[in-house]
C-alpha cells in the first residue's frame, strides 16, 4: 500500500482562523465546505494536516469573505495565546529580537513551509518570508502580528521602514500603511518586514527569563517528538529544493545566479543554504547545472540561438563557458 506524504502542517494554523470567525463574521460553514482535514483537526491543536488542505482553507476565507485585508483583520482580532507556545515563548523573550529568532526556530510547530528568516544589513534588520506557493492572507497575517504583537509586548510603538509583500496590490492598499504606518510595497521577491536594526534590541516589558527557559525546552521536546513522526518530511524537504530552483532561474534571468545573490533572494546565509542543500544530498553547483540545462533544454527546442545569446540568457561569463557546458550535456 502507497504511503502518503507526511503532512507539513498542524491544526494550530486553521484554529486562528477559526479563531478570529466570530469577531469578524466569517461564515466558517462555507470557508471549510470542501477542505480534506483529518478528524479532531477542528477541535484539538497538534493535529497533523497536509499543508494544501490547510492553503486551501485560508484561500477559501480570502474568497468566502471577500475581504481584501483578511489576514491583517485576523492579526488584530486574534488574543495573546492564540498561538500556543510560540505566543507565549515570544511574550517571555528580553526582546524584540531574541522574539523573532525563537519564532522563526520553532515555526514548524504551525507549519513546516516557506523559510523564516532574520538577519541585519547595515543599520537594518530583515525579517523575511520565502513561500512562493503562499497565501496573501497567511503572509499579511504573518506580518501583521509580527508588528502588533512587538508593540503589545514592548509597550513602544514599533514601526517598521518597510513593508513588502509577494502577492500584487489588493484594492484598499492604502488601509496597509494605516496599519503598519510605514510604506508598503507589492509585488516583491519575497515578503519582509525591515526594522532599524536597534529595533532588535527593543526590550519586552513582558519578559521572564525563567519562564521563557521553560516553555524552549518544551518547545524543543515537541519540534523532537514531531520530527520523529513526521521526518523526514519528504514534502518540505522537496519544497525547499524547488524554492532554491526557482531563486536559481531568477538570478540566471538577472545575470547573476551565484550562492551569494541565491541566499540573498531565499532570504538566507550563503552559509544556511549550503548546509540545507547539503541535508538534502545536493549543492548549489548541482542545483545550478540541473536549472541551466533545463533551460537549455527549452531554448534548443524552441529556437537556434548564438552562444552568445544563450551565454547571457543563462548567467555564463561567456560564450566559451556555455560552449564547454553544451559538450559535457
Amino acid at each position: 500500500m502507497r504511503k502518503e506524504p507526511a503532512p507539513a502542517a498542524f491544526s494550530d494554523f486553521i484554529l486562528l482562523l477559526i479563531s478570529a470567525a466570530p469577531k469578524l463574521g466569517l461564515p466558517l460553514e462555507a470557508i471549510l465546505r470542501g477542505a480534506a482535514l483529518p478528524p479532531g483537526a477542528l477541535g484539538q491543536r497538534g493535529v497533523p494536516i497536509p499543508l494544501s488542505a490547510a492553503r486551501y482553507v485560508w484561500s477559501s476565507a480570502e474568497r468566502v469573505s471577500g475581504d481584501p485585508m483578511l489576514g491583517l483583520h485576523v492579526a488584530e482580532t486574534l488574543d495573546v495565546g492564540t498561538l500556543d507556545i510560540l505566543d507565549y515563548l515570544s511574550r517571555s523573550s528580553a526582546s524584540f529580537g531574541a522574539a523573532l529568532s525563537r519564532f522563526i526556530r520553532f515555526a514548524p510547530l504551525l507549519a513546516d513551509s516557506g523559510v523564516l528568516s532574520l538577519h541585519a544589513d547595515g543599520g537594518n534588520a530583515r525579517f523575511r518570508h520565502v513561500a512562493p506557493n503562499g497565501v496573501p492572507a497567511v503572509s499579511e497575517l504573518l506580518a501583521g502580528m509580527t508588528v502588533l504583537r512587538a508593540r503589545a509586548f514592548s509597550g513602544e510603538y514599533l514601526r517598521p521602514l518597510a513593508v513588502r509583500f509577494r502577492h500584487h496590490r489588493k484594492r484598499g492598499a492604502g488601509a496597509y500603511e494605516r496599519i503598519f504606518d510605514a510604506p508598503v510595497e507589492f509585488g516583491a521577491p519575497f515578503d519582509e518586514l525591515v526594522f532599524r536594526r536597534e529595533h532588535l534590541d527593543m526590550p519586552f516589558r513582558s519578559a521572564d527569563p525563567r519562564l521563557c527557559e521553560i516553555l524552549e525546552a518544551s518547545a524543543l521536546l515537541r519540534l523532537q517528538q514531531q520530527s520523529r513522526v513526521d521526518a523526514p518530511p519528504p514534502a518540505a524537504a522537496c519544497s525547499f529544493v524547488e524554492e532554491v530552483r526557482e531563486g536559481l532561474r531568477e538570478c540566471i534571468a538577472e545575470g547573476n545566479p551565484n550562492i551569494d545573490n541565491v541566499a540573498e533572494r531565499m532570504g538566507v546565509s550563503p552559509r544556511t543554504l549550503q548546509r540545507r542543500l547539503r541535508e538534502e544530498r545536493t549543492s548549489h553547483r548541482a542545483l545550478l547545472a540541473e536549472t541551466r540545462a533545463a533551460l537549455v533544454d527549452r531554448y534548443l527546442a524552441s529556437a537556434s540561438p548564438s552562444r552568445h545569446t544563450l551565454a547571457a540568457e543563462l548567467g555564463y561569463a561567456s560564450a566559451r563557458s556555455v560552449s564547454r557546458a553544451l559538450r559535457r550535456r
